[in-house]
């Protein structure tokens, strides 16, 4: 044999060792303007891909990959499918049309992006669910801020008309004890208001820090849930003019926790631990209450707080792990990177 022709029977066995070893499905297929493509290969990764054995794709039809797929046009494009069991396949595929001999032949690599999908799917999901909840929270404060100045304009208006007979009759001490109840509704009024404001967004949080503002929204959980909340917060610094952006997801993230604990839970005490570790914030939220089994079904769905508060920890370069178990309580904690807030400066 010629060195050329041994040449060249070397290439051809390294050619198929590549395909026969490569991760991506490859196909070649015979193309003709009147009939369906023919598959006159499939390497091992598009046998497995498509759920067929060795041999089972040579000299069939390329409609038997439950798709149309015929190369020409784009260069790249997704292409949807059926596997065998009529689960749903998605691959991104790559095709290249050449001519040898007079016929055209279409080369085929595809990469299996089911799972990118899915994620697609799932964040588009993810997207309205958030949307919803941001809608609903929209319509909470709307709703006690619209019942709050109801109250107070019903409440003041019947105190006004109280003072006015007062005054005409000249009883100059219920006169007083209206104003005095008066300026009680005004005060109790705007307290509702400003705690409104305060749950959208705390000033303490800027003006004193993040350990201030998780005392401050732990002192209100407490206040409205009636659940006992132990806390220790630990960071050094003393109060900061400015706020690191994990600082706020952090306290975001215990919001949301408090707020998980409150509905959800049953529990009678919360304990609420927060810290500054070197370069890193980290939180603790965990409660006594009845807990959930995390894999049962529907448990991810029911856990929206909890995936946003994931994808928040996430978004900031950091990380949440839940643990929970069927009456023995949730845990939540959170692990972020402390990044400098505006002009550098720092908790």
């Amino acid at each position: 044999m010629r060195a050329g022709n041994k040449d060249k029977v070397n290439g051809d066995g390294l050619y198929r060792l590549v395909l026969e070893h490569s991760k991506d499905s490859v196909l070649l297929l015979e193309l003709s303007e009147s009939a369906t493509p023919v598959i006159l290969y499939a390497n091992p990764a598009a046998l497995a891909l498509h759920g067929f054995g060795r041999g089972g794709l040579a000299g069939k039809p390329v409609t038997v990959l439950g798709a149309s797929l015929t190369p020409g046009g784009k260069e790249a494009f997704e292409v949807s499918h059926s596997r065998p069991g009529g689960a749903p396949l998605v691959t991104e595929v790559t095709a290249t049309n050449v001519r040898d001999g007079g016929k055209l032949y279409g080369i085929l690599v595809e990469r299996d992006v089911t799972w990118r999908r899915g994620l697609e799917e799932e964040g588009r999901m993810l997207s309205g669910r958030l949307m919803q909840e941001r809608e609903a929270e929209k319509k909470r404060l709307a709703a006690g801020l619209h019942d709050a100045l109801g109250a107070m304009q019903v409440g003041l208006s019947a105190e006004l008309l109280l003072l006015e007979e007062s005054v005409q009759r000249g009883d100059k001490e219920e006169a007083l004890a209206g104003i005095a109840r008066a300026g009680k509704l005004l005060r109790e009024s705007a307290s509702g208001l400003k705690q409104s404001c305060v749950e959208s967004w705390p000033p303490s949080l800027t003006v004193s820090g993040l350990g201030a503002a998780l005392s401050v929204l732990a002192a209100a959980f407490e206040r409205r849930s009636g659940i006992k909340v132990s806390r220790k917060l630990s960071f050094r610094g003393g109060k900061a003019v400015s706020v690191s952006p994990s600082a706020i997801v952090l306290y975001r993230i215990a919001q949301e926790a408090l707020t998980n604990a409150e509905r959800h839970s049953g529990a009678r005490r919360v304990g609420l631990t927060a810290a500054r570790e070197g370069k890193w914030l980290t939180l603790e939220v965990s409660d006594d209450g009845g807990g959930f089994d995390p894999a049962a079904r529907g448990a991810e769905r029911d856990c929206l707080g909890l995936k946003i508060m994931a994808d928040s920890a996430k978004a900031a370069g950091g990380r949440l792990s839940v643990y929970a178990a069927p009456g023995r309580g949730t845990r939540v904690k959170a692990h972020l990177p402390l990044t400098p807030g505006p002009k550098g400066v720092e908790l």
